[in-house]
């Protein structure tokens, strides 16, 4: 393992946590951690560190390099893909040199196509599909806030050995990985709980802890949900009501005021990730005839939001 490489493009809420992560657990600087990053989150990051805090604590962070998009020449073992869903393909695009023909790409973006998104941008690196179960925010550029999540990392079970050595080192620094024969049911169910989740919380401005105590608002998240599963079965995906009750359980582990990442765009004035997480499930709804009527009031509320910033 020793000389090997991994570089996290994108250093805000999902790739701060898996960064501070690594650098606050690793027992050595044998595998090279570098992060590539924008802006005032470069800036801030170069001149204080990563700083990562959860309710009980505040760390400090120094990674072995850090570099401003389109900078880097380096080419990597492994490239974890933590930029928003929006951002991606110009990130990809802008940051070419760091993939190679063995390069392994992890994206973790909130969509279940990503991985077949990324292919044909990143020559013959290899690319799994991927996912993590994690709500984090980014407090100011450089700072992030773990909020709930175990930060768990679903991957598709890859047909070789190749890179095992990444995934245990992923364990061993505390960000539990699972291999999956089914990884796009997974890829569902998060995108289930965050779809739905951060179309409510944009469109109605509640925090999670509203939503667990107003059954009207519980309510209007269920039908969020069942609208998702009637797309994810004209998929072939059999999401079912068990999904819906495992989403109904997870958001109890959260504090009572925490805010989707989706929310706090729109509370910023910014689109965020709404084509993703929005736009796209009303469109591919359509498709298929289905009517997603719930998805379709919530998307008017946000645009309406957007429109009065």
């Amino acid at each position: 393992m020793k000389g090997k490489s991994i570089a996290i493009l994108g250093i805000g809420g999902v790739g701060g946590f898996v960064a501070a992560k690594i650098l606050a657990n690793r027992s050595d600087k044998s595998v090279k951690l570098d992060l590539i990053s924008r802006g005032a989150t470069y800036d801030n990051i170069k001149s204080k560190g990563l700083v990562f805090s959860n309710p009980d604590s505040e760390e400090f962070l120094q990674s072995d390099g850090l570099f401003l998009t389109g900078e880097c020449k380096n080419t990597y073992d492994v490239v974890i893909l933590a930029t928003k869903s929006q951002s991606l393909k110009h990130a990809i695009l802008e940051n070419q040199a760091i993939f190679g023909k063995e390069t392994l790409v992890l994206p973790l973006q909130n969509m279940t196509n990503a991985a077949a998104f990324i292919r044909p941008l990143v020559g013959k690196a290899m690319v799994m599909d991927a996912c993590i179960y994690l709500i984090s925010n980014v407090q100011e550029p450089g700072h992030i806030k773990h909020l709930g999540g175990p930060g768990k990392v679903i991957v598709g079970s890859p047909k070789t050995d190749t890179y095992d050595w990444v995934f245990n080192y992923l364990n061993k620094c505390g960000i539990p990985l699972n291999l999956v024969p089914d990884v796009n049911l997974h890829l569902w169910r998060k995108f289930l709980f965050i779809s739905s989740l951060g179309t409510l919380t944009a469109a109605k401005n509640v925090t999670f802890g509203e939503i667990r105590s107003n059954e009207v608002l519980k309510g209007v998240w269920i039908g969020l949900m069942e609208e998702l599963i009637q797309l994810a079965q004209k998929q072939e995906v059999m999401l079912d009501d068990s999904d819906v009750q495992n989403a109904l359980a997870m958001i109890s582990n959260f504090p009572e005021n925490a805010k989707s990442s989706f929310q706090l765009d729109i509370e910023a004035g910014k689109f965020g990730e709404k084509k993703t997480l929005v736009d796209e499930v009303i469109i591919n709804s359509k498709k298929y005839g289905l009517s997603c009527a719930n998805y379709q009031v919530l998307e008017s509320k946000i645009s309406e939001r957007l429109g009065n910033n």
